[in-house]
């Protein structure tokens, strides 16, 4: 995850999506309902723990880790790293910037 992303207020998009690598759980989050809940300040590892916190793999902080072969909670952001905001409405996906416009 780049540095530049490492607080929910750096979130770049309105919805915040999570998904696991691992399993079929998945949910999306209104971005203004997180920061009222968790502060802006959060940093996205630490909200995804606590978004995971009910995964029956999720391990906590201080709590000795899974081994080599153990299953563990894949939880991510899986909208990190799109070009474009994956909420963004189908119209406004087919605009584009006009050389020369308005003067």
């Amino acid at each position: 995850m780049p540095a530049a992303r490492s607080r929910l207020s750096d979130y770049p998009f309105v919805i915040v999506r999570v998904g696991c690598q691992f399993c079929t759980r998945q949910g999306s989050y209104r971005l203004a309902r997180l920061a009222a809940k968790y502060g802006p300040d959060i940093g996205l590892d630490a909200l995804l723990d606590a978004l995971a916190t009910d995964c029956r793999w999720h391990r906590n902080p201080g709590e000795r880790g899974p081994g080599k072969y153990d299953a563990k909670c894949g939880a991510y952001f899986p909208d990190l790293g799109l070009p474009v905001p994956p909420d963004l409405p189908p119209a406004m996906r087919q605009l584009r910037v006009v050389r020369g416009g308005m003067s």
